[in-house]
């Protein structure tokens, strides 16, 4: 599983890919946020230091405004939970890259970036993708399944070629994987989709180590994080 911006979701079981588009609930409500907020310039504000209440007129626009942001993270929340519910349903490992999601939500040191970084990280909340992987995870321990995370900065989905595992940097805008190497083509989040079951399935980055004995295999990849859980696991009760 690949989780990106304009992709919500990306799936590969091996066989063929599945794409979840990204609702973007809060993008959606965002006009009528502004809107809405425009009208707070022409109301009382409340200012504690100078002991000025807000009046009935701003209380009452601030409360739409609320409104509206409460609708989008409700929407957000019930979207996460059904496809957290889909993906459990049909899939009892699921295999996805390890996301810092507050470094990549921090703001932009160069002033000349902060309007382009504040809609990259407005782009990220609304995907909600730490909440989707948290709920992911005990979704899929309540049906008796794991979560591997690959790490990102040892194994660079973005940037590994599934095929072969090489490995080179692509800008945000390419969303074509294509391989010098091996001339394997696919899309940029499906191959990193792949690159994070290869890990999972003990191959490494590349699916030319298919094949190996188990025991190298074994030591490569994300069973270990499996095998563990499961010897923490207490056995059930006869």
């Amino acid at each position: 599983m690949d989780l990106g911006c304009e992709t919500a979701v990306t799936l590969w079981d091996g066989e063929q890919s599945k794409v979840i588009e990204n609702p973007r609930f809060f993008g959606s409500t965002l006009a009528k946020i502004k809107k809405t907020s425009i009208q707070l310039r022409r109301k009382t504000a409340p200012n504690f230091k100078k002991k000025i209440r807000a009046s009935s007129r701003y209380r009452k626009v601030q409360n739409k405004v609320n409104k509206l942001k409460r609708k989008s993270t409700n929407q957000r929340k019930d979207w996460i939970h059904q496809v957290a519910a889909q993906i459990t349903k049909s899939n009892s490992l699921v295999a996805t890259e390890e996301l810092n999601i507050k470094g990549m939500t921090a703001k932009a040191k160069n002033g000349n970036r902060k309007c382009q970084k504040a809609g990259l990280n407005r782009s990220i909340l609304d995907v909600g993708m730490g909440e989707l992987l948290k709920t992911l995870e005990y979704k899929l321990q309540e049906a008796g399944g794991f979560l591997i995370k690959a790490p990102t900065k040892k194994i660079k989905p973005s940037q590994s070629c599934p095929a072969c595992g090489h490995q080179r940097k692509k800008d945000l805008s390419e969303r074509t994987h294509y391989c010098e190497v091996c001339h394997f083509q696919t899309g940029r989040d499906v191959a990193a989709a792949m690159v994070c079951l290869n890990y999972a399935l003990g191959l490494g980055t590349n699916l030319n180590t298919r094949g190996v004995q188990t025991s190298t295999v074994t030591s490569t990849g994300g069973w270990q994080q499996v095998w563990a859980v499961k010897r923490e696991t207490p056995p059930s009760p006869s």
